[in-house]
C-alpha cells in the first residue's frame, strides 16, 4: 500500500511541476504585458518570437487605425533594426515598464517622428 501511495505522490508532484524553460516563456498574446526586463532577457537568449509577433500585431492595428503610419518604410523601420534598437534602449532605461509602453514609445519615434518635426 505504501508503494502505491508513494507512486501517486510522485506522479502528482511531476504533473504540477513546470519545466524550467516554461517558467520564462512569454506567450505572444501576453507579450505586451511583460516587463521590459523579460524582453531584454528574451533578447539575450535569442527567444523573442512572442515579442515580435505581438509587436507585429500592435503595429498592424496602429496602421489600420492611423493611415499616416500605414507606410512600408515606417513598418520596415519599426519591425527592423531601428525599432529593435529603440526598444532595447527604452527597456534598458525602464526595465520595469511594460513591453507595450516600450512599443508605444518606439512607434511614436519611428512612425510620428517626421510628422512632429514638420509641425
Amino acid at each position: 500500500m505504501s508503494k502505491t501511495l508513494a507512486a501517486v505522490l510522485v506522479l502528482a508532484t511531476f504533473s504540477f511541476t513546470l519545466p524550467a524553460s516554461a517558467e520564462t516563456t512569454v506567450h505572444s498574446s501576453m507579450a505586451g504585458n511583460a516587463i521590459c526586463g523579460e524582453y531584454l532577457k528574451a533578447r539575450a537568449e535569442r527567444r523573442t518570437n512572442s515579442f515580435e509577433l505581438w509587436l507585429s500585431g500592435y503595429l498592424t492595428g496602429l496602421a489600420t487605425y492611423d493611415k499616416r503610419v500605414n507606410r512600408p518604410e515606417k513598418m520596415t523601420a519599426a519591425l527592423g533594426n531601428t525599432g529593435t534598437l529603440l526598444l532595447d534602449s527604452y527597456c534598458k532605461i525602464h526595465p520595469l515598464a511594460t513591453f507595450q509602453e516600450a512599443a508605444r514609445e518606439m512607434a511614436r519615434t519611428v512612425c510620428y517622428g517626421d510628422a512632429r518635426r514638420k509641425n
